[in-house]
């Protein structure tokens, strides 16, 4: 039910009889994308003919699914866009990522792929925000939790320490780049605001009765190692704020 959640309105097309029809809408989609699965895998030479459109090859090219690591597996799962140059605010996010890690030398150009989802080691699918031109058909697979850690004062002031932290974000892509030929994977993620995080700087929550929750989208734009997503989450508007409830679990793999 997932793939109708925002689309289920269109398809009912009778306030009388709301289930027959939505259940006749519902099964003459899923039977036209039936048929033409098969018709393109099996007879798809009598296909293109038929239908004039040249043959799909999205279950034979091994290279529209960019693995990221093999153990755990993790992929990152087509569509794609070519190869471009990164411009503007997303460069400098990942120049900064790169200086945190290390990277000591970072070309003065920096050219990355795009990617629309990542399946992660759970099963679960994580989207974005732009995989669809219409809101009404986004699966609403997008806000995902960024395991992090942030530097905390210790008692009397006499330093500080790493403590983990649950970061939140909408993706709004991922991107594969190659810096001194080694193979790095993003997220580019907006982060959510909440009380205890205004600017949205960081994409931290706040809690309220041991549920975190947060005030609204619209943070800072932030670059995330695609191996932090650790799950994505569902949300609840509760009293003016989106209660994070539950973290979605895969039904089934088909």
């Amino acid at each position: 039910m997932e793939l109708l959640i925002g689309t289920l309105t269109r398809l009912i097309r009778s306030r009388r009889v709301p289930y027959a029809t939505l259940t006749t809408a519902v099964s003459a989609k899923y039977s036209a994308k039936l048929v033409t699965s098969i018709a393109e895998a099996h007879v798809s030479d009598a296909w293109v003919e038929a239908t004039g459109k040249p043959r799909r090859h999205d279950h034979q090219d091994p290279f529209r699914t960019f693995s990221v690591t093999k153990e755990p597996n993790v992929n990152l799962l087509s569509p794609r866009q070519s190869s471009a140059a990164l411009i503007g605010q997303e460069i400098v996010r990942i120049r900064a990522v790169l200086a945190l890690e290390g990277d000591a030398e970072v070309p003065p150009q920096i050219f990355d792929t795009k990617y629309f989802r990542l399946r992660m080691e759970n099963g679960q699918l994580a989207g974005t925000v732009s995989s669809s031109e219409e809101a009404a058909d986004r699966r609403r697979d997008y806000l995902v939790r960024v395991s992090s850690h942030m530097l905390q004062t210790t008692g009397l002031g006499r330093g500080q320490e790493r403590v983990p932290v649950n970061v939140y974000g909408i993706v709004q892509h991922y991107t594969v780049i190659i810096v001194s030929g080694v193979l790095k994977t993003f997220a580019y993620i907006e982060c959510v605001r909440s009380t205890a995080d205004l600017p949205g700087a960081y994409g931290l929550t706040e809690k309220r009765r041991d549920t975190e929750c947060f005030s609204s989208l619209g943070g800072t734009m932030r670059c995330v190692d695609v191996g932090s997503i650790d799950a994505v989450v569902g949300t609840l508007f509760v009293r003016e704020r989106h209660a994070v409830l539950y973290t979605r679990e895969v039904f089934s793999y088909e």
